[in-house]
């Protein structure tokens, strides 16, 4: 067999993916979930349970007091319908600094009360404050956790090497938003390419510019043909599938363990891999 190139292709032979992540379980959640799910979209929604119903304003300089209260226990399941829910620690904690044995409490507990909640295992988390360390990283990966999203922009669209180091490509509020997801879909690099924007949904009444999401929302409903809009934790099953596809030794023969199925580009043709399949991979003239 001649020399050729494997790619990762998305669900539907797609070579692009779109996700979004938003924090703190706000009110303001409610419009964001529903925007999303008007446009099509999937978010990754973080929650700290042990705020779930806290009553709460903040102050920001030159501004009106702002709402940042917490949805209910008793509506998650309903606001976040069609959406992933993930962890964000019980109350919040940089996890960096509050000790081992805290820490520890802080991701279990969370994790405990929202799969309740969920209905499910959780897979995702995001790191208050943005705060991490290695012992941290280390915590969630004992807690069951599988990938955990940072508050790092890399402005680029590359698949992340480890999913509990997961930075995204920006910010809703960075200028050039817009400009990356033009980017994005105009985009023919070689290889998968996924653009990932985070935020809080309290943001945007703080700042008054629900139309900067609801922009972007709709610029990418518009690209629903060639990109794939997922959940992180969809993302992160789907690439994980892929890494663990065998190969015979001479690339003729192509196994995969998971319980997904994956598409590959092999030499510009898309190849279907089903779960659980050993699949021939036809051969390319030289």
């Amino acid at each position: 067999m001649g020399k050729r190139f494997d790619l990762l292709l998305f669900p539907g032979g797609k070579s692009k993916a779109f996700t979004l992540s938003y924090d703190d379980g706000v009110v303001q959640d409610r419009r964001l979930a529903r925007l999303f799910r008007d446009y099509g979209l999937k978010c990754t929604f973080n929650l700290g349970s042990g705020l779930l119903g806290h009553q709460e304003t903040a102050r920001l300089p030159g501004r009106p007091e702002l709402d940042v209260s917490k949805v209910s226990p008793e509506e998650v399941s309903t606001v976040y319908a069609g959406h992933e829910i993930a962890g964000h620690g019980l109350y919040h904690s940089s996890l960096d600094s509050v000790g081992t044995p805290l820490a520890m409490w802080e991701v279990c507990e969370d994790k405990k009360n929202l799969e309740k909640l969920a209905g499910k295992p959780l897979r995702m988390f995001a790191y208050p404050f943005g705060r991490y360390d290695g012992e941290a990283v280390e915590l969630l990966r004992l807690a069951g956790y599988q990938g955990a999203r940072t508050v790092k922009s890399t402005y680029s669209f590359d698949l992340p090497r480890d999913f509990l180091v997961w930075d995204p490509t920006c910010h809703h509020k960075d200028p050039r938003l817009m400009e990356l997801a033009e980017q994005f879909v105009s985009g023919r690099g070689f290889g998968p390419q996924l653009f990932y924007v985070w935020g809080h949904a309290y943001e945007f009444d703080g700042d008054n510019n629900w139309d900067v999401i609801e922009t972007l929302a709709k610029f990418m409903a518009g690209h629903a043909g060639q990109v794939w809009f997922a959940t992180n934790g969809e993302i992160m099953a789907y690439v994980d599938a892929y890494r663990r596809l065998e190969y015979s030794v001479d690339g003729s023969m192509i196994y995969n363990p998971s319980a997904l199925d994956v598409t590959i580009q092999t030499d510009w043709t898309p190849l279907p891999l089903p779960a659980g399949q050993c699949t021939p991979v036809p051969e390319t003239p030289l």
